[in-house]
């Protein structure tokens, strides 16, 4: 087994008992001006040490003040991934990514670090986590933490076990509510790939994710699940159009607006669907979760620029990260396989046949599969590439992959007659939907 660190997101809300609450307001005032500073000089060519230098405030915690500062150029960072990506683009007519700015209306956050910017202990009397926040030198909030029981319990652990830590936290403000998101981090022990008793290969294409689970000694299908997050593409696909159409009429400042509401529809979806991923496998045995190997699929795919702007949109990164930090979390090892043909390979013979829509053909007359779904078909296929690798086995020099294990496919959608649902099903349940029994 390995070692890996593992953080999480603990969200709470802040129940002020002493201090002003303009103190916090004014703080994160102060942290969206030392933001937008950071960034213009960045975009000047200082240097982290040299912002650092300019960016001074005689009403703010220095320690904070280097908190927003790293944050501010994390952002500048991923802009400026997205702009070289945008430069690769055939079509750099629209789109073009915005530099990070924050609004003058708008809510920063502001970070800090533990026992410096804020303090959080636990009430044994009270059976509360009591904070205190340092937004201006010589000047406290306190009060106590209220959250989900899950979130307290982390930030508990965090402050009463060694194996746990605290690390940086987040002020936010929102709809008259002040928020604390803390960032708790912890070791785990997650186990080797090549030990794995149960194979969950994961294909992800233009609409759907497929999920099968395969045991490694018998090679039977355990259960299998297909997700659609198709409202993902047709949400970004009407964003792209609100944004062409105000860019071709001058109005450019749109594109920052909607690509902010953009972010949050597609986060909030894929965590989602990366939960449902880890409570499925789960539900197996010491499973280890398989992905295909996407890199480079995008540079060797070249279909125009309608298509390769839907496919370059496409999260396929952003959601296997997430899948992988949350398999960290609860212990379950991820791996990568190679990917060639395995939206056209048989899952049962290997012979090499042709999909139309959805269903798969067999062309191998003598395979007990004529046809099969064939997202499900290409994620046996990933699974079945993992035991191979594994195995020591050449997947070229065999006939013969699984049996003819084919449970029911059951399709889940996070909407409902067409329309988004305001309060969808747990993930859990869901999960649980999608394992079925041969």
């Amino acid at each position: 087994m390995g070692i890996e660190e593992v953080t999480k997101t603990a969200r709470t809300r802040l129940c002020r008992e002493s201090g002003e609450r303009s103190w916090l307001k004014d703080a994160r005032y102060t942290a969206r001006d030392i933001a937008n500073d950071t960034l213009r000089l960045k975009r000047q060519g200082y240097n982290r040490t040299e912002i650092q230098n300019e960016v001074d405030r005689d009403d703010f915690l220095r320690n904070n003040k280097c908190a927003v500062v790293g944050k501010a150029l994390q952002a500048w960072d991923s802009y400026k991934e997205l702009l070289n990506w945008w430069y690769d683009q055939d079509d750099t007519n629209v789109g073009k990514p915005s530099p990070p700015t924050t609004d003058k209306k708008g809510a920063y956050p502001l970070v800090m670090a533990h026992t410096e910017g804020y303090r959080l202990t636990y009430n044994d009397e009270a059976d509360r986590i009591q904070f205190r926040v340092s937004p201006k030198p010589y000047k406290k909030v306190k009060g106590h933490l209220r959250g989900r029981p899950e979130d307290l319990n982390l930030i508990e652990s965090a402050l009463t076990e060694d194996e746990w830590s605290l690390g940086q936290a987040e002020l936010l403000y929102r709809d008259g509510v002040y928020y604390l998101h803390v960032t708790v981090k912890t070791e785990v022990e997650v186990p080797e790939p090549e030990d794995a008793d149960t194979f969950v290969g994961v294909d992800i294409n233009e609409r759907n994710i497929a999920l099968t689970a395969l045991n490694r000694e018998t090679m039977d299908t355990l259960g299998t699940l297909v997700l659609d997050y198709g409202l993902v593409k047709a949400e970004r696909q009407r964003y792209h159009t609100i944004t062409k159409r105000c860019q071709e009429h001058g109005q450019h400042s749109i594109h920052h607006q909607l690509g902010e509401k953009e972010e949050r529809y597609t986060e909030w979806t894929l965590h989602r669907l990366s939960r449902v991923v880890v409570e499925f496998a789960q539900k197996f045995p010491n499973p280890v979760i398989v992905f295909e190997d996407l890199s480079g699929i995008r540079d060797a795919i070249k279909y125009g620029t309608y298509m390769n702007r839907r496919l370059h949109k496409l999260p396929f990164h952003k959601f296997e990260q997430q899948v992988r930090y949350k398999a960290t979390w609860n212990q379950i090892s991820c791996e990568t396989v190679e990917s060639p043909y395995n939206s056209k390979s048989c899952s049962c013979c290997g012979h090499r046949g042709y999909r139309q829509g959805r269903r798969f053909r067999c062309t191998n007359e003598s395979c007990e599969v004529q046809q099969d779904h064939a997202d499900r078909n290409a994620s046996v296929n990933v699974a079945w590439r993992a035991w191979a690798k594994h195995a020591g086995v050449d997947v070229e020099s065999v006939n013969y992959r699984t049996r003819k294990t084919q449970p029911f496919v059951r399709k889940v959608s996070l909407s409902g007659s067409g329309h988004s649902v305001n309060c969808p099903s747990s993930s859990r349940e869901i999960a649980s939907c999608g394992v079925l029994t041969t």
